[in-house]
């Protein structure tokens, strides 16, 4: 299951489509923190959304 979960991540991530903004900032970050802490706490599909979360924190603002 991890590994279909990671190639549905990479198609999507790997996907040069037109980007909508539909998440405000706090509710991305918010979604990126979701993501970190399922990867932290292992187990199916874990790999996945700590893959998902750093391709979606790398293009968040830096804080500051």
């Amino acid at each position: 299951m991890d590994d279909r979960l990671l190639s549905l991540v990479d198609g999507v991530a790997d996907v040069d489509e037109q980007r909508l903004p539909l998440l405000t900032l706090r509710e991305a970050r918010a979604a990126v923190d979701l993501m970190q802490l399922l990867a932290a706490r292992g187990g199916e599909g874990a790999y996945a959304a700590r893959h998902l979360a750093g391709i979606l924190a790398r293009r968040l603002p830096a804080d500051g």
